[in-house]
């Protein structure tokens, strides 16, 4: 007898097994598998007698698992992931990277930057395929499917590894129209006699804090607003005085449709990580998503100048 044979067999009725809970009858299996429906139940027997434990409860109208059958089943279910990994790995071997990879990124970042990251990604790793989740809620990486997130701060009771990849000051910003009649402000206590536009997302929004703390402004916001966004273009539309991240207008002041106010006030700096949970191995994707945007802010080109003011 071939050594094998048995190994095939317990497979098979595995299979079967699997096939009638996910189909809800051994009708139902049978007909997806090309088996008969005899054929179908005899391998379910077949493996719970070479099991010696009893997988499903039969009604005449009604399939249930035992719990024994739960635990057999949640095995089963993680086969087509091995053989997933099994042919990734093949194409790794062959030197082909290829695959999906899940990231997610703040809103106003991702805006900014991804784009042209995303692009010039897919350029080298053609066969790559990139899900892109921009939000501002913090994802739970391992439970939502995440591969990489790009984050201001990892979360504490996360068991992942983060990677500083690029910071940004809060700056002053606002239109020039927003001058035309009186000259801008060159003190932070100047601020509170201009229109200001609050950003509702944070704590106290009418309390603009400076250089570590040392000045905080009480400023006067007939718009509060809780996205970054959408504060710029306000500003840019002249309704008062914003506080945005640099990244995020370092590029309209560069084409002086926003001008810089009090450059020598020292605002939040917010610090990017690459974070990710530690996986041995890592996937070939997410190695070379990583090393690909570690890359990215690091090389001097136009979409890290954006940054480096």
């Amino acid at each position: 007898m071939n050594p094998i044979e048995p190994l095939n067999q317990q497979l098979l009725a595995a299979i079967t097994f699997a096939a009638v809970i996910e189909y809800g009858s051994f009708t139902a299996a049978a007909e997806k598998l090309g088996y008969t429906k005899g054929l179908a139940s005899r391998r379910v027997a077949q493996l719970e007698k070479q099991l010696g434990v009893q997988l499903l409860f039969r009604t005449t109208r009604k399939l249930s698992l035992t719990e024994a059958g739960r635990v057999y089943l949640a095995h089963c279910q993680q086969w087509p992931q091995w053989i997933a990994q099994a042919e990734q790995a093949v194409h790794e071997a062959s030197g082909q990277i290829s695959g999906k990879i899940r990231i997610t990124v703040p809103t106003s970042f991702g805006g900014t930057f991804m784009a042209e990251a995303l692009i010039a990604f897919r350029r080298r790793y053609p066969a790559v395929q990139v899900e892109l989740d921009l939000s501002r809620e913090m994802r739970d990486l391992e439970t939502d499917g995440f591969d990489l997130a790009i984050r201001s701060k990892p979360a504490a009771h996360e068991r992942v590894i983060a990677i500083p990849i690029m910071n940004a000051d809060d700056w002053l910003v606002a239109s020039p129209a927003l001058f035309t009649e009186k000259a801008a402000p060159q003190q932070l206590s100047e601020l509170k006699e201009w229109p200001c536009i609050a950003n509702s997302h944070f704590k106290n929004p009418l309390e603009w804090i400076f250089n570590d703390g040392a000045d905080i402004v009480s400023i006067q916001s007939p718009l509060q607003i809780n996205d970054h966004q959408l504060i710029r273009n306000l500003a840019l539309a002249g309704a008062g005085i914003a506080r945005l991240p640099s990244y995020l207008v370092a590029a309209d002041i560069m084409q002086q449709r926003l001008v810089r106010l009090i450059e020598n006030a020292r605002a939040n700096q917010n610090a990017f990580y690459l974070v990710y949970p530690p996986r041995t191995p890592q996937p070939a994707k997410v190695r070379a998503m990583i090393d690909f945007l570690k890359e990215w802010f690091v090389l001097p080109n136009e979409h890290v100048l954006k940054c480096k003011y």
